[in-house]
Formats: structure tokens, C-alpha cells, sequence
């Protein structure tokens, strides 16, 4: 059976950000990318997804991805067949986080987009990755592609604490981490899988933030064998 399956990105990631993995999965998952672009708030990024999603889906949300992915399945139980959740967290946007989202605003408002900082994403892609480089530079391209709009919707969509809401997801649940992963360290992962009721937690070794674009031949498998023993 291929199952039909919502990817959602991370902030000013692309559908590109499945591409390593959509051949890997051909043969098992029909993949399908959720709009996360056109909205300045989780919930409204959630609805718009919803009202373009078939019937019954599997969730692939990762980083900001998994924030719209949660929200689906709490207000769409019985039409999510299961989640995965990669590099993303229920924490909410903290004070610093805040105002650093505000300042990129107002730089926005003041001279336009320039692109994604390579330092920002270096720090996304594990050190010692062979192809870092090639990565980062894909990764800066998915922004470009994007532009100054989706940026500043992206960076309005504030971020609630969602631990308190975690036992009521009723979706079979994988949680995957990147142990090296210092935008959303393993504590955050792990806190998120011991919430949901039943949740499994993987975590991939020597891996960063930007797991499906490091180590895409780990995570389909990965998947495939959660899906295979559901």
C-alpha cells in the first residue's frame, strides 16, 4: 500500500528538502508538500494544509514543520494514519528567540531580504559532514526561492509551549533526533517523545539539525519500518 504523505518543512525550507528522500520511499510513500508559506501563524499554516490534504494522510513534519504537523493531529485525529516527527521540539518561542525574530523583521522592513546567513546554516549541518557545502548551499537556494515574504510570515508564527497537550495525540507517533542537533538539542526530542502516548524515539548518530537532507538512506529506512509495524 502507498500511503499518502504531508511533508512539512522547516523555516525557509522548500519541498527540496525531500528530494534525497522521495526516491528512497517511491515504492511506499506518495509524498505531497504542505503549504507552510502563505500563513503568519501555526494554526492558520495547520488549517491550510488540512483544507488541501486528502482524506487520510501520514505526517512527515520537520522543525517548524512538526509545530503544524502536532496542531493537525490534535484538530484532525481521524484523518492523520500516523506522524513522524524529525529535529522539532513542543517548546515554546522563548523571550531571546522573540526578539531576535523581531529584529530580522525589522532588517526586513529596512533593507529587503538577503538571502539565509551561510553562519546560520553551517550551524544547522553537522561539522564533520562530507558534503556540507553542497548542503548549505542548496539550503540557501531553497531561501532565495522563497524571498522576504515568507520569511517575515514564517517569523510571525510565535511558537506555544504544546507539552501540555501531547497526551492527547492519538496518531502512532515516530520521534527522530540528530544527536549532534544544537538548534533543537536532544533533551527537546526527548521530552517530545515521552509526551505523546506511545511515541518510539530514534536518534541518528552523528547527525545534525538538517536530518532528511544528511542522512536520507537512515531516515527511509526509518520509516519504512515504523510504517511496516503499524
Amino acid at each position: 500500500m502507498i500511503r499518502n504523505t504531508l511533508c512539512l518543512p522547516g523555516f525557509m525550507c522548500g519541498p527540496g528538502l525531500f528530494d534525497d528522500l522521495g526516491p528512497r520511499v517511491a515504492d511506499r510513500l506518495h509524498l505531497l508538500h504542505g503549504d507552510v508559506y502563505s500563513d503568519p501563524s501555526i494554526a492558520g499554516m495547520a488549517r491550510r494544509v488540512l483544507a488541501d490534504a486528502p482524506a487520510r494522510f501520514v505526517l512527515l513534519g520537520f522543525s517548524m514543520g512538526g509545530f503544524v504537523a502536532r496542531e493537525i493531529a490534535l484538530t484532525a485525529p481521524d484523518r492523520v494514519e500516523a506522524m513522524i516527527l524529525i529535529a522539532t521540539s513542543a517548546r515554546a518561542t522563548s523571550v531571546a528567540e522573540h526578539a531576535r525574530k523581531e529584529s530580522i523583521l525589522a532588517q526586513l522592513a529596512d533593507t529587503g531580504f538577503k538571502g539565509m546567513s551561510r553562519k546560520a546554516l553551517d550551524r544547522g549541518i553537522h561539522p564533520d559532514h562530507p558534503d556540507r557545502d553542497i548542503l548549505v548551499a542548496r539550503l540557501q537556494a531553497m531561501g532565495r526561492e522563497l524571498g522576504g515574504a515568507v520569511m517575515a510570515r514564517q517569523l510571525q508564527a510565535t511558537r506555544g509551549d504544546g507539552h501540555g497537550d501531547l497526551p492527547r495525540i492519538t496518531a502512532p507517533t515516530l520521534v527522530i533526533a540528530g544527536r549532534q542537533d544544537v538548534l533543537r538539542p536532544l533533551p527537546e526530542l526527548e521530552a517530545l517523545a515521552a509526551g505523546i502516548p506511545g511515541a518510539r524515539l530514534e536518534i541518528f548518530e552523528n547527525c545534525g539539525h538538517m536530518v532528511p537532507l544528511e542522512r536520507p538512506d537512515q531516515l527511509a529506512s526509518s520509516i519504512t519500518a515504523f510504517l511496516d509495524g503499524l
